[in-house]
């Protein structure tokens, strides 16, 4: 593999690089998240005819059909990572997310231009989850290549920690308007205003996106002629990493959306919290979260990734319908606590998840197989979560039903998991050292 010389700093240093990525993705991810926090008003909205159980249904269907452009996404934008390089991807899909947010921002409802309306929306919502289809990918190479091999799982965990602060702001940003609104003035109009924000924000993202540099592992395969040509085709030869990231994933998207954008509609509508009360314990849910995602990512770095990733995946198994019980009571404090203890189970394996990914593949297809790996089983199983929930509720009247889909993917993740051997990993190109770094630094162990 090539390598480059990492005996002196080069460019902007490491913290910037990855600071500066992270803070693109909590840009993409509140834009993108925003949809799941406003998913009843934009039901009454864009589908003023039907039922309210058939409105919810059809917005959170509209949420997850932009899931399933996803992976169209992952296999037009990770390829292209692989060949042009990280920083350009990262400048485009942040660019294609800010123009759309905004657009649903000021599209006509339902009232003004009809069926146009709903069709618009769908619309909007497939081209960002096009976009989205690429930010994963290449976010998450970009960190995993600029990290220091030592804390790559910390580094890592940058990913999903900046995507739930994005989701929380987003939180904040519907808390804080409904709260001052009210429920009549957010359905008419004060819904927009989430989307609105997408504007100046993704101004800023893009120039901060604009001031990163490269990978040292991209620049390496440049430098050597070794950018691969045809990434869809190489990957396919890391056909376990394809099948470990696609198990992992399914556990990974279902419980992050069960808390980061079901959890608020599933406390109001079936559990019967208001809608401020229901977001309030969400987002103090979604900090617990941030909390524990870097300690999970340092954990991985000391004792293995799979050691983390078995024990948050069993966790899931053995706790998800007490707590989801828990959260039915009826009770604030009740809900508070499930919330946090989903947080503190769900935040491990997300984190863990993310630099596990990378290491799957060598730095030629990186981008590509954790696109193509990632964003299938995200669209199915994540993007849908909320739709089948409220599936599962409705047609069967038990209110923990949910928690009996959590269950199944987390067996299939932990399945998935214990196949993990160390021959799966793949080395990444050393980034540039500081001065004090004078020592080859090993990844981090898979574990037992």
């Amino acid at each position: 593999m090539t390598t480059v010389d990492s005996t002196k700093p080069r460019g902007p240093g490491r913290t910037r690089m990855l600071v500066g990525a992270g803070f693109g993705n909590f840009i993409e991810w509140y834009d993108f998240a925003a949809y799941g926090f406003v998913a009843v008003f934009i039901g009454k909205a864009f589908f003023p005819n039907a039922s309210e159980a058939a409105q919810l249904l059809s917005s959170f269907a509209v949420f997850g059909v932009s899931f399933f452009v996803r992976p169209l996404g992952g296999v037009f934008f990770g390829p292209l990572c692989d060949r042009v390089g990280r920083k350009r991807v990262l400048v485009l899909v942040l660019s294609i997310m800010a123009v759309t947010t905004f657009c649903i921002g000021i599209l006509p409802s339902y009232a003004r231009i009809g069926i146009l309306a709903p069709i618009l929306l769908v619309l909007l919502r497939c081209i960002q989850g096009f976009s989205a289809g690429g930010e994963f990918g290449t976010n998450t190479t970009f960190i995993a290549e600029h990290a220091s091999p030592k804390r790559r799982g910390l580094s890592a965990s940058l990913v999903p920690a900046s995507a739930t602060l994005g989701v929380l702001v987003g939180g904040v940003v519907v808390f804080a308007l409904e709260s001052f609104l009210g429920s009549t003035a957010m359905q008419d109009w004060g819904w927009r205003i989430p989307f609105l924000i997408a504007g100046p924000l993704g101004l800023i993202g893009l120039y901060i996106r604009l001031a990163l540099e490269d990978t040292p592992a991209f620049k390496a395969l440049e430098a050597s002629s070794e950018v691969e040509s045809k990434p869809l085709v190489a990957v396919l030869a890391y056909k376990r990493g394809l099948s470990i990231t696609a198990a992992v994933t399914v556990l990974y998207g279902v419980s992050y959306y069960f808390l980061m954008t079901y959890m608020a509609t599933f406390l109001s509508k079936v559990v019967g919290f208001s809608s401020t009360t229901a977001l309030l314990a969400v987002l103090l849910g979604g900090a617990v979260a941030l909390v524990v995602l870097p300690i999970a990512g340092a954990l991985s770095d000391r004792y293995g990734r799979k050691a983390v990733l078995v024990t948050s995946a069993v966790a899931h198994i053995l706790l998800a319908v007490p707590i989801f019980m828990l959260l039915g009571t009826g009770s604030l404090a009740a809900a508070i606590l499930g919330t946090a203890l989903m947080a503190v189970i769900m935040a491990p394996f997300v984190a863990v998840s993310v630099a596990l990914m990378a290491e799957l593949f060598p730095d030629s297809v990186r981008a590509t197989g954790v696109s193509l790996g990632f964003n299938l089983p995200i669209a199915i199983f994540g993007g849908m979560a909320p739709f089948i929930a409220t599936f599962l509720i409705n047609r069967t009247g038990i209110n923990f039903m949910p928690s009996i889909y959590l269950v199944a993917v987390s067996v299939v993740a932990l399945i998935g998991v214990l196949f993990l051997r160390p021959a799966d990993l793949h080395g990444v190109t050393a980034p540039p050292k500081a001065p004090s770094e004078t020592k080859p630094e090993p990844s981090a162990p898979v574990g037992s």
